[in-house]
């Protein structure tokens, strides 16, 4: 289980209260990296999303833990790096949420596999998010694949989507 997961944005605070609305849970402030948020889930797993300004640079230091960092900013471009989130609203909230903040969001086919919102943060990068009908999908997916012999035959019969390969 991943408990928390770290993602930089234009804006922080906004990018916090928008997971915080999706999960149903709180922002506080994250002081270790000034300008930063925690939204936390009310979900007795500790789940949470830090947002950091875009610029944000961690590092090691030994036994006391990381430090941070701030390079200037440059705009945040597309990313493979995304995530998926089981949340408890449905695709239509999702989608009002994102068009609150002139997001781009879309609900997809996952090769017939299972469904996704994508929510396109800050228009820049990927959060899949799967309300319960799309995370009921996904989860029987994700054990049949767990529980066979060779995993790697689970996806065979898929084909990339239209576009998928398409250089930019």
């Amino acid at each position: 289980m991943i408990h928390h997961l770290s993602v930089a944005a234009r804006d922080p605070k906004g990018v916090a209260e928008f997971f915080a609305e999706l999960i149903g849970g709180a922002v506080i402030d994250f002081p270790p990296n000034p300008g930063s948020y925690v939204a936390f889930a009310p979900d007795g797993h500790g789940t949470a999303v830090e947002v950091y300004p875009a610029g944000s640079l961690m590092h090691p230091n030994s036994e006391a833990g990381a430090i941070f960092s701030r390079r200037p900013a440059e705009p945040l471009g597309r990313s493979p790096t995304h995530f998926a989130l089981s949340v408890d609203a449905e695709a239509a909230e999702v989608a009002a949420m994102a068009a609150r903040r002139g997001w781009d969001c879309f609900t997809c086919d996952r090769g017939g596999q299972f469904h996704v919102v994508e929510v396109w943060v800050e228009n820049a990068w990927l959060v899949e998010v799967l309300p319960p009908a799309f995370a009921a999908e996904y989860l029987s997916l994700a054990n049949l694949v767990a529980g066979m012999a060779d995993p790697s035959l689970a996806l065979a019969q898929d084909q990339p989507q239209s576009r998928t390969l398409e250089r930019v």
